[in-house]
């Protein structure tokens, strides 16, 4: 499915385009309406996290368009994708921020495991979320404000998650302190890759590779906008699979 590094990036294909420029005319629907603009705007209004708001069938099927491409993951059913648009001048604090926040958000382009979500004041970290893989797909020709790998970091992740979780229910168990030790070492270890694909490419990355969004930096243009599936498992067994 993916190299050792813990991602693949494919090159340009006439299934992945024709379903990119369906998506993203659904998406430019979903951005236009008021109300789920207002919900999902984030970072000074640069960032709309559009989570669960593509309207695509459980095959991933978006107007009739069917959703294929090079990849190899497993076959599950589909959750409506998440439509991230990233705008000029991404990231700007937001008011309820810390500044510690906002620097790492810049610094680190907010690296992170997907589906350990962060709960209460202090923010304790438990994976709630099981998820099989990511599956990023582009709606546009953009390559500023790129999804940003750690090469490598899947094995750090994965081996410090499991020997703190075990074979119990995940959503049970606090990882925080053992899964900031191993973000560390892949900071320490891994040098990021900014994936910089566009309108017809695709990419996959490993279910616990340290990733994030690169600010931007080049001059004021059209938002980038991305499509990303991340089904889920149900049992912490097939996760560490």
């Amino acid at each position: 499915m993916m190299d050792r590094d813990g991602y693949t990036v494919f090159g340009m294909d006439a299934r992945v385009t024709a379903w990119a420029k369906a998506a993203a005319r659904a998406a430019e629907r979903v951005i236009a309406d008021p109300d789920l603009h207002a919900q999902n705007m984030r970072h000074g209004d640069t960032w709309f996290v559009g989570v669960d708001v593509l309207p695509n069938g459980s095959d991933g099927a978006v107007d009739g368009v069917p959703l294929d491409g090079p990849w190899d993951v497993p076959s599950m059913p589909l959750h409506p994708a998440q439509v991230s648009v990233i705008y000029p001048g991404y990231p700007q604090p937001d008011p309820d921020q810390s500044a510690a926040n906002h620097r790492y958000r810049v610094d680190r382009c907010a690296a992170h495991v997907d589906g350990l979500l962060p709960e209460g004041p202090e923010r304790r970290r438990f994976a709630r979320e099981l998820h099989a893989y990511i599956l990023g797909l582009p709606l546009d020709d953009s390559t500023e404000a790129p999804t940003v790998i750690w090469p490598g970091s899947h094995r750090i992740m994965r081996a410090a998650l499991r020997e703190v979780i075990g074979s119990g229910p995940a959503g049970y168990v606090d990882v925080t302190d053992a899964y900031h030790a191993a973000r560390r070492a892949v900071f320490a270890t891994c040098d990021p890759v900014p994936i910089r694909a566009t309108l017809g490419q695709s990419f996959v990355i490993d279910r616990f590779a340290l990733h994030g969004t690169a600010p931007w930096t080049g001059p004021s243009g059209p938002p980038r906008k991305i499509a990303f599936f991340r089904p889920q498992y149900d049992t912490t067994a097939d996760w560490f699979a």
